[in-house]
């Protein structure tokens, strides 16, 4: 059955094309109830993805025709053109809660796992040699506390792999075995990063102890302890290497919306999360997701809490980036990480029978009392003997009805300077998801980003480049390679494709002297770049920027937002403009999201209110916020006006408490009912996943 109004005929130029009828804007009146009941369901997946591939309006009707070849445009103006949510979208201003200020709905706890940097370390001292792995919580000015983590011994004494024992604090702790004083944290901006106390390592049964430390650039000490007494103690030039992970600390939940041309659903719609801790079945979750989602204060789901939907022990490792959606909501692509070196692509079918779990330290695993199902694919280029860690998100195209869905994806080592791999994955939601091909880079790569009308997926790179690889079916063409953009970044962020124009933004940490945004042509050409404050040597943002309405619409003033850095690391908020859609080498305007450095931010989100006629953005900061109004001095996420320009930034922004800072935050859109007006995100100490209702978004 077709839809009602799912086609007109525009006539242009002497000539007719068939569009959407979503493109007709506006629309006077909404559906009647008979029209709405007729249209076919209509859900949508609000993701990371989606802030990647972007599609500003065109008046190039063949292009834009083109465009709908890609389902995600379709999934994309839904998200941005609210008017379509038929019936209930309002025609005037809200009034529902029109007047009340920003506040939290309702903050779930997700456990013992922690949204802060990963980094991965190798270390070399006399005949010790090994590799580890670390979760992170940021302390400010380039102190990072490890909060879980592995050491393995690859030669000399202590062969094995053995946990972090955490529990370390600015002042020394005692070793359980009251050999070691340690503090496990990793100075990243001093050499050597770790200090005369160090990072303890002890083995489960807790007969073995290692201390790792340094005392001076390119010493360090390697010491175990067992109940014999001190074993190996060696104190000798060596060296101690670490590196942020891609994407570490900045995932996004993912949200889904069963259909938008009828009330918000309190059983089918729902986000979901993955959470970067190891898994235990009746234990801690790694990936955990939500129904009943629109509760509080006159909720249409009542003024309770969120229901567990599922929570899931998904494999034996980590899920520390964002997770992809199918688009009919019942299946979930993500990427589990092992400390130990590996990954595994995942697809999950959520359960719907017996025990899903009933928390996120009470989870359950995928098929064992359910009938969830759990299918994984080993990323490795050679089936096994390459291991290649991973902990970034997953690319999904979508094709209709999920038929033949592709993903792309991609792995790394830091080993030997740095390299990974693109792995493009077939079947993801509608059969045996399998690898098609693996296509090898000579650097450390980002999330990938697939664009259709190129045909190619895009990513940066640990060399300061943004590269492409051409999609060719069941092959893949070699990796084409910019020039270094950016010399000495740290940073793998993944780009934003500008598919209507066929432009590419890669943000990196550092050129050497300025932490930059580059525009360039989807060919890699007509490279310019804008500085955003200056080089950050432990942070790796700016991460991926947003634009105002207006660069989407081609009405107004079109604007680019980016949160770079000012002095002392300080999160900065920039404005830049576009002449003839070429990206301007100049700030336009700044200001700083903090009142002290040595702190990092969340990515910035937009999102237009076509009600109020306001367009706002939103940015979590990790301490010092600005806005001490509602947001305190630690952590906060605020809501700014750029509706009419650059935002005013001071002690009275609309801002709310968030400890830790803010992950990647996403939009649920705008609706007259109540609570159905919300951003998620979750914070990165204490790690509770939020719903607040903004007023911005009212």
């Amino acid at each position: 059955m077709k839809c009602i109004r799912e086609f007109v005929v525009r006539v242009s130029l002497g000539f007719a094309i068939l569009i959407p009828a979503a493109m007709v804007l506006p629309l006077s009146t909404p559906l009647s109830a008979e029209e709405a009941n007729a249209r076919l369901r209509r859900p949508v997946v609000s993701d990371w993805s989606h802030r990647h591939v972007l599609f500003p309006e065109s008046q190039d009707f063949w292009a834009t025709a083109a465009f709908q070849r890609d389902v995600r445009w379709m999934n994309t103006w839904y998200l941005r053109h609210p008017h379509t949510w038929w019936p209930i979208y309002p025609r005037g201003p809200f009034s529902t809660h029109s007047n009340n200020p920003s506040h939290r709905d309702w903050s779930v706890s997700l456990g013992t796992g922690t949204y802060g940097p990963l980094m991965d370390f190798r270390f070399t001292i006399s005949t010790q040699s090994g590799y580890g792995s670390v979760n992170t919580t940021d302390q400010g000015s380039g102190t990072f506390l490890a909060t879980v983590g592995s050491l393995t011994n690859t030669a000399g004494a202590d062969i094995g792999t053995y946990p972090l024992y955490p529990k370390g604090a600015a002042n020394p702790s005692t070793s359980p075995a009251g050999a070691f004083n340690y503090n496990d944290f990793i100075y990243y901006t001093t050499n050597p990063p770790l200090d005369v106390d160090g990072l303890l390592f002890r083995n489960t049964a807790g007969t073995t102890e290692i201390n790792i430390w340094g005392n001076s650039t390119n010493n360090y000490s390697y010491y175990d302890h067992t109940s014999a007494g001190y074993g190996t103690q060696l104190t000798a030039a060596g060296t101690f290497t670490d590196n942020f992970d891609p994407g570490g600390g900045q995932t996004f939940p993912a949200k889904y919306v069963f259909d938008i041309v009828s009330t918000p659903s309190c059983t089918n719609d729902y986000v979901a999360i993955g959470i970067p801790a190891t898994p235990a079945s009746a234990g801690q979750a790694n990936i955990v997701g939500y129904n009943n989602l629109y509760t509080g204060t006159g909720g249409l789901c009542g003024t309770g809490s969120p229901t567990v939907k599922f929570a899931y022990a998904s494999g034996t490792g980590e899920v520390p980036a964002s997770l992809s959606l199918s688009l009919d909501g019942t299946k979930i692509a993500y990427i589990e990480n092992l400390l130990s070196g590996s990954s595994y692509f995942h697809v999950l079918k959520i359960g719907t029978t017996g025990s899903n779990g009933t928390s996120a330290i009470a989870s359950v695993v995928p098929g064992t009392g359910n009938n969830a199902t759990d299918t994984r694919v080993l990323l490795s280029p050679d089936g096994g003997t390459t291991k290649q860690s991973s902990t970034t998100a997953p690319f999904i195209v979508y094709t209709t009805g999920d038929a033949n869905d592709v993903a792309y994806a991609t792995t790394y080592t830091w080993t030997s300077g740095g390299s990974g791999y693109l792995y493009k994955i077939k079947n993801v939601f509608s059969g045996a998801p399998a690898i098609v091909w693996s296509a090898a880079i000579n650097a450390v790569p980002s999330a990938p980003v697939y664009d259709l009308t190129s045909n190619r997926i895009f990513f940066t790179d640990s060399n300061g480049r943004i590269d492409y690889v051409t999609d060719n079916g069941t092959t893949a063409s070699a990796v084409t390679y910019s020039s270094v953009l950016a010399s000495g970044t740290i940073s793998e962020n993944p780009p934003i494709v500008d598919s209507t124009n066929q432009k590419v933004y890669g943000c990196f940490n550092s050129n050497g002297s300025n932490a930059i945004v580059v525009q360039a042509t989807t060919n890699l050409a007509g490279v310019v770049s804008v500085p955003v404050g200056t080089a950050s040597t432990y942070y790796t943002g700016p991460y991926s920027p947003e634009f105002n309405y207006a660069w989407y619409t081609g009405v107004g003033t079109p604007m680019m937002y980016v949160v770079g850095t000012g002095a002392g690391s300080t999160p900065t908020l920039y404005s830049v403009g576009f002449t003839g859609g070429v990206m301007n080498s100049t700030v336009s305007s700044s200001a700083p999201l903090v009142s002290a450095s040595g702190t990092d931010a969340s990515p910035p989100t937009e999102f237009y209110n076509d009600s109020l006629h306001k367009d706002y953005l939103f940015i979590g900061v990790d301490n010092n916020c600005i806005a001490t109004t509602g947001g305190g001095t630690g952590g906060c996420v605020m809501s700014l006006d750029i509706t009419s320009g650059f935002p005013t930034i001071n002690a009275s922004t609309t801002a709310l408490p968030a400890t830790g800072g803010t992950t990647g935050i996403i939009i649920d859109n705008q609706s007259t009912a109540a609570q159905a007006s919300s951003i998620y995100y979750a914070t990165k100490t204490g790690t509770t996943l939020v719903k607040a209702t903004q007023s911005a978004l009212q």
